[in-house]
């Protein structure tokens, strides 16, 4: 068992960011949701180059900070992500890539039953300790059917928050 992706102790890499600034240069942190679900699949980063190939392949292409590589995903495990539309924040310092998985996955680890898993937000930190991980089966987002759209707000490289916009829907009137 690899401790990091399937144990149930917190491990965060506090120091994750200072690694990327300092051997990755001119990269910006992008949320990759799924188009349809609204689920936040992956965060990761890009630089211009794997924008410009992401945008002519139309396939999630990002920067492997840890290889420091072009990455696109779906060339090792086959679980391609068509890339849909690409948003820019405000500030113009992150990206947004919606996707449509090809397949059934987007994270490189399996779940129990050896399935690629959907998502790798798969764990949710435990309230009572802080630092005790239980195994999630509950979606990262409601499923689109409740309307509501799901938009991730990044800024200066760090996950500022989650802005929820409830689309219009139709209420009876008694």
């Amino acid at each position: 068992m690899h401790e990091i992706e399937d144990g149930f102790d917190l491990r965060m890499d506090w120091r994750k960011l200072e690694k990327v600034v300092a051997n990755c240069k001119g990269l910006v942190p992008v949320c990759v949701q799924d188009i349809e679900s609204g689920e936040v699949l992956i965060l990761a980063y890009a630089n211009e180059l794997a924008l410009q190939t992401a945008l002519e392949r139309r396939l999630c292409v990002l920067w492997s900070s840890s290889r420091g590589a072009l990455w696109i995903k779906g060339d090792t495990s086959g679980d391609y992500l068509e890339l849909k539309n690409v948003f820019v924040n405000c500030e113009q310092n992150s990206l947004l890539y919606l996707v449509k998985p090809v397949r059934s996955g987007a994270c490189h680890t399996r779940d129990e039953f050896g399935r690629t898993r959907k998502s790798c937000y798969y764990r949710q930190v435990s309230f009572d300790d802080g630092h005790t991980l239980a195994q999630s089966r509950a979606r990262i987002f409601p499923h689109p059917s409740t309307n509501i759209r799901n938009y991730i707000l990044l800024s200066s490289g760090f996950l500022l928050g989650v802005t929820c916009t409830v689309l219009a829907t139709k209420q009876r009137r008694n």
